[in-house]
């Protein structure tokens, strides 16, 4: 009985931490966009350099653009399939957050 508490009270902490880290715009965006446009929006990983994925920091056009025309610009970039598959449509918006963020850095 106590085994099947445990469990279920662990089902909920993990259920609660992703929503937690869903809400948060620098936790999606680490997880899912930093692989190729880096911490700092520069694009200067390994992986951006190789799939020529642009700089973020410093974007004008994306910096005037609402939050959501770049979740719409995530969600449709070819480039894009690997990493938004799985994510919810709040997580994207949370990405689009940050990536505006960099924008204006």
């Amino acid at each position: 009985m106590m085994l099947r508490s445990l469990i279920a009270t662990s089902f909920v902490m993990l259920a609660l931490a992703s929503a937690v880290s869903a809400a948060d715009p620098a936790t999606v965006y680490k997880a899912q966009c930093a692989k190729c446009h880096g911490d700092t929006g520069k694009a200067d990983t390994a992986v951006g350099k190789a799939m020529k994925a642009p700089a973020l920091a410093g974007d004008a056009k994306l910096q005037k653009a609402s939050e959501a025309d770049i979740a719409a610009l995530i969600k449709g970039n070819a480039k894009h399939p690997t990493a938004v598959k799985g994510l919810t449509d709040d997580d994207i918006k949370a990405a689009a957050t940050f990536a505006k963020e960099l924008a204006g850095k």
